[in-house]
């Protein structure tokens, strides 16, 4: 396991080691800190992966349930949350084009916040600006005012509190919508993938055998947004063995 880890690593060193422009790492260790969410029922698992002490050989501190690694079999990407997640996103998208199929298509609320601000306004004055209420006085929105508490589910998420423009359902596919709300729900992971692509929120992604992206002729697996590093974590096969790794720049 450490050999196949640091080998894998080794690419994005900091002390001149790795090929990649930029520094990932000067030290790492394997850890259960904020590490991954073990599979209830399976804590005391063999496959799982242990903790490695730190310099002085004491080990981190970590929550109940969580773990340094193990087969995807038994880490828990709130699976079941993630399913729910995607069923009710779906509802709500398919109960906005209802909604909006029986009134005429409604502006974005930017629409009427540009117009405030155009109108010599301030973002503090707009909630009790006319410009405000002429966008809550849209049929459509008007009418997700009577249905929304009907599909609220804020145990699944925040978002579906529905305290924001609800325009933007409909802004996205159905498929779209979907996506971005059942990944919503994972924290976000830097990840390095089975074939050496390094996924950093924020940066383009780096290939291990390359310097840098402009040079790089390597396929990224995915895009570099939140949702296809959630997707990839979660459609590795049950028996590949993720590990969770924290490093120090």
């Amino acid at each position: 396991m450490d050999e196949a880890v640091a080998e894998a690593m080794a690419p994005f060193a900091r002390d001149g080691v790795g090929a990649v422009e930029r520094d990932v790492w000067g030290s790492y260790r394997i850890c259960r800190s904020v590490g991954l969410p073990v599979l209830a029922g399976h804590e005391g698992d063999l496959g799982l992966t242990a903790d490695r002490p730190r310099w002085d050989g004491s080990l981190e501190p970590a929550l109940s349930g969580e773990c340094a690694g193990g087969p995807r079999g038994l880490i828990d990407l709130r699976d079941a949350l993630r399913a729910e997640a995607a069923d009710h996103a779906g509802q709500v998208w398919d109960r906005w084009q209802e909604v909006v199929s029986r009134h005429l298509a409604p502006d974005d609320e930017s629409v009427f916040f540009d117009r405030h601000l155009a109108a010599g306004g301030s973002r503090d004055s707009y909630e009790t600006s006319r410009e405000a209420a002429d966008y809550r006085a849209q049929p459509a929105v008007r009418a997700w005012v009577d249905v929304a508490p009907v599909l609220a589910r804020p145990d699944i998420a925040d978002h579906f509190s529905f305290g924001w423009d609800p325009v933007g359902i409909g802004q996205r596919s159905r498929e779209e919508y979907v996506v971005t709300h059942e990944f919503s729900l994972l924290p976000p992971r830097n990840v390095l993938t089975l074939s050496g692509w390094w996924y950093e929120l924020g940066d383009a992604p780096l290939h291990g055998a390359c310097h840098g992206p402009l040079g790089c002729v390597h396929e990224p697996d995915f895009g570099m947004g939140h949702v296809g590093v959630q997707s990839y974590l979660v459609a590795v096969p049950a028996e590949t063995v993720l590990v969770n790794v924290h490093c120090h720049v």
